[in-house]
Formats: C-alpha cells, sequence, structure tokens
C-alpha cells in the first residue's frame, strides 16, 4: 500500500466519534442458545418469575416458575415435536445444575421432600401423570387442594396423609374440606375423606364437621354420596352425649316422609335405628307402617321392614304386609321380606304365605324373584305339603313331558328342582326313579342350556336310589 494512503487511513481511523459509529455498525448478533449447551446454566432470580429458553430445534419452551411451588411445568407451544424435559427440584431459592454435554441438564442434590403421585389430574393437558411435593413451608399444596379432592387417586393419597403425613399436612387438608365441606361431601371421591375424618381423625375435627353439616341433614341424607357422610356421622354420635343425637334427629323429622320414599334416605334412617336408641326413633313407626309397599321397592327400605319385625313386634306391620304378600313375593327387594317370615315364628302369618305360594306354586318357581321365595318354602314345609310339591313334578302335560322337566330346563325353575332334589331321598325318589329308567329324559336335561347347570346333582341323587 502507498505510504500516502496509509496516513490517509490513519487520519480517519483516529476520529474517535468515526470508531464508535463502527464499532455499533459491527456488533455481531447475540448467538442464540441451545438447550444442549454446555455454556447454559440458569441460574434463580427472586424477582423473575418466568424464565424463556429459545431452541434452535425444539421452538419456543416457557418454563414457568412460582416462588410458591416446588415443581415447575413445561409447556411446549408446538405439542407435535418431541421436547426434552427438565425436572427442577430447588431448596428454597437455590437452583444449581451440573451441566453435561450433549444431556438434559440434572439436578445435583435431591431434596428431602415427601413425594406423592395423582394420575390423571384434572388440571393437566398434555401429562396423565402429576407429582405434588408437599413440604411444611409449601402452602401452595392448600390451593391444589380444593381441585384435586374430586380425583379418584388423589382421594386415595389424601386419606394416607391423615394416617402417615405430618399435622401440619393433616390440618392443612382438614382446613380445606371444612372450607368445601357440602361440596365435599356430595362428590363421587371426595366424601371418602370426610369419612375418613369421622372414622380416624381427632375428635374436635368430628364435632367442628357436625355443626358444618348441622341444617343440610335432609339435603346430604338424599344423596347418593353424601348420605355415607352422614352414616359415619351417625356412628360417631352413637357414643357421644345423647343430645347431639336429639339435635340431629330434631332436624331431619320433619322430613321423614320424603327419607322413606327414598333409598338414600331409607340408609340413613336405617343407620339411626342401628346406632341410636329406639325411642329416639319411635317416631318413624306409624310412617313405616303406612309405606310398607314403597319402602319395599328399593334394598334399604326392606330393611328397615326387617329390622322392625325382628326387634319389635308390630301387628299392625304385619297386616300391613300380608295385604301386598302376593306382590312382595314377585318384588326384587320386598321377596326378602316374605323369606324372613317364613323364616320366623309369626305362625299366623307363615302358614297363610304357605297358603299362597302352594296357590301359586309354578308362576312363582318360574319367576326371578318368586324362585327365590320357593326355595325357602322347601325348607320349612312339612311331609304333607312335600307331597304336594311331588304330586306337581310328576304331573304332565298334554304331550305326555312331565313337570319336572319343564322345571329343571327354565332359567329359573332350575334352582327350584335343585332344592328339591336335595330334600329328603324319600320324598323324591318317585322321580328319581323316572329319571334312572329313561335316560333319554337325563339326556334331554343334560342338553338344555339351564339344565346343564344342575346336571351334576341329578347324576348324584341317581345313585343312591
Amino acid at each position: 500500500m502507498d505510504p500516502e494512503e496509509k496516513q490517509l487511513i490513519g487520519s480517519i481511523l483516529s476520529d474517535e466519534s468515526e470508531v464508535q459509529m463502527y464499532q455499533r455498525k459491527q456488533t455481531r448478533k447475540k448467538s442464540k442458545l441451545s438447550l444442549n449447551a454446555k455454556e447454559f446454566q440458569p441460574t434463580l432470580i427472586n424477582s423473575i418469575e418466568q424464565i424463556e429458553i429459545h431452541g434452535e430445534y425444539y421452538g419456543n419452551d416457557t418454563l414457568t416458575y412460582n416462588s410458591t411451588n416446588t415443581q415447575p411445568y413445561i409447556f411446549n407451544e408446538r405439542q407435535k415435536e418431541k421436547k426434552p424435559s427438565i425436572k427442577i427440584h430447588h431448596e428454597l431459592k437455590q437452583l444449581q445444575f451440573s451441566p453435561k454435554k450433549h444431556q438434559t441438564m440434572q439436578p445435583i442434590t435431591q431434596v428431602s421432600t415427601l413425594f406423592l403421585t395423582f394420575n390423571s389430574h384434572p388440571s393437566l393437558q398434555e401429562d396423565n401423570q402429576v407429582q405434588l411435593l408437599l413440604r411444611q413451608d409449601d402452602y401452595q399444596f392448600r390451593n391444589c387442594l380444593e381441585q384435586i379432592c374430586g380425583n379418584q387417586n388423589a382421594s386415595r393419597n389424601l386419606q394416607k396423609i391423615f394416617d402417615n403425613g405430618t399435622p401440619l399436612q393433616r390440618n392443612m387438608i382438614f382446613e380445606t374440606i371444612e372450607k368445601n365441606l357440602i361440596k365435599t361431601s356430595k362428590d363421587l371421591f371426595g366424601n371418602y375423606l370426610v369419612q375418613k375424618i369421622f372414622l380416624s381423625c381427632e375428635r374436635q375435627w368430628k364435632f367442628s364437621l357436625f355443626y358444618q353439616l348441622k341444617g343440610h341433614f335432609f339435603e346430604l341424607s338424599k344423596n347418593q354420596y353424601a348420605s355415607r357422610v352422614i352414616h359415619r356421622m351417625i356412628e360417631f354420635l352413637k357414643d357421644e352425649e345423647k343430645h347431639f343425637q336429639i339435635e340431629f334427629m330434631d332436624e331431619i323429622k320433619l322430613q321423614i316422609k320424603q327419607l322413606i320414599k327414598d333409598n338414600n334416605g331409607c340408609f340413613v334412617l336405617l343407620s339411626c335405628l342401628e346406632n341410636f336408641d329406639y325411642k329416639l326413633c319411635e317416631y318413624m313407626k306409624k310412617h313405616i307402617e303406612q309405606s310398607v309397599y314403597s319402602m319395599s321397592q328399593h334394598t334399604y327400605g326392606c330393611r328397615i321392614i326387617q329390622f322392625m319385625l325382628q326387634k319389635l313386634y308390630s301387628l299392625t306391620l304385619l297386616d300391613q304386609i300380608m295385604d301386598v304378600s302376593q306382590q312382595l313375593c314377585l318384588c326384587e327387594f320386598g321377596n326378602y321380606i316374605i323369606q324372613f317370615i317364613l323364616k320366623s315364628n309369626f305362625k299366623q302369618q307363615k302358614m297363610e304365605l304357605l297358603r299362597i305360594i302352594k296357590s301359586n306354586f309354578q308362576t312363582l318357581s318360574y319367576n326371578k324373584y318368586g324362585s327365590n321365595v320357593v326355595e325357602v318354602f322347601l325348607e320349612v314345609i312339612d311331609q304333607e305339603d312335600l307331597k304336594f310339591v311331588t304330586n306337581i313334578m310328576l304331573a304332565t302335560d298334554q304331550e305326555n313331558n312331565y313337570q319336572f322337566v319343564a322345571f329343571a330346563t327354565h332359567p329359573f325353575g332350575n334352582y327350584v328342582f335343585k332344592k328339591y332334589l336335595q330334600l329328603d331321598q324319600q320324598q323324591i325318589i318317585a322321580v328319581l326313579e323316572i329319571l334312572k329308567r329313561h335316560p333319554e329324559i337325563l339326556q334331554q336335561i343334560n342338553g338344555s342350556e339351564y339344565g346343564q347347570k344342575i346336571f351334576s346333582v341329578v347324576e348324584r341323587s341317581i345313585q343312591f336310589i
């Protein structure tokens, strides 16, 4: 280069303002950091709640961190592409990483923390599993409780905390349940948490829930899930002072008719009869006597009637039952009331039922629920009535087919025939001899769908003659 040109360039570069302008123009662009970059070492700053991570290959990932939460969550904007998994643990405000080249960074140390795993967390959209870390200084747990009380796995794990958790954790759960008691009691899974308190928690907590539930006893007694909570509360009140039982009974007394007509309500009333002094429940008697048939239509209603028959003799109640006895024989739950009377010592009513069953023997035997009644009938009858049954079995139809074959091959009659074969051998020997002389009849029973179920009993019975 010519000396004069060098001098000219030197004079240009010596100008300070020109140099600064040149440097600004030549500023290098900041290179984007890869998630795998060795130099990437994030640190936690108290005032920062979000850290933006820009990756060249994975799109934009936003790492959201809340200072009160011990587990950050990553939400990816490009759902279909794979992204690295970053799991961060921290001890208060310290965050350390062990950088490894070409690998996802891993924490150096693990914080001593209690892990609980809840599947299908309702607030998650991408993952089907979330880990909730419980710490004595982590009050974010309290805010999460309202969302997970209705989750099956969460409910089970929270119940375990009542047994194994710290006093602070137990208290946090109780306070949240107490704040949302009515809603939690009606929840499919949340009701188990409330039951757990009545079963195994502190006595003062149980009384606290009792007064929170007061004023809602009737409403909750008719709810499928909350009625279980009321049942547990009644069991708790059983061993407490009597005035608490009176407070409960006085509140539901005015709605007793509505509870009697409701299956869940009957469950609560049955719990009262089983746990409270009967004198407190005596006012139910007249309402039950007037609602025999409607109460017999559901599970707990028929159990209340049986309880009343067993614990307190009531001629009025028996008369009401006998007035609808034929309908009860064919009723899904009412048939259990008829069975109970057949096995009881109510002689007059028992004789009346035997007469009704004999008059409708075949009709009842071919009914799903009536066949249950006939089976008990065969257990309690005397020799004279057994001969009556044998004559029915040996009767023939227009095609000279024996009736016992029809019983043996019927969907419900086969149970009656099976019970008949298990009675005194001397009374059924006539039927067994026919089966032994005619193998084709035995084959006909074995070849039918329902006869196959009792064929082994038939075959075994024949061997004894």
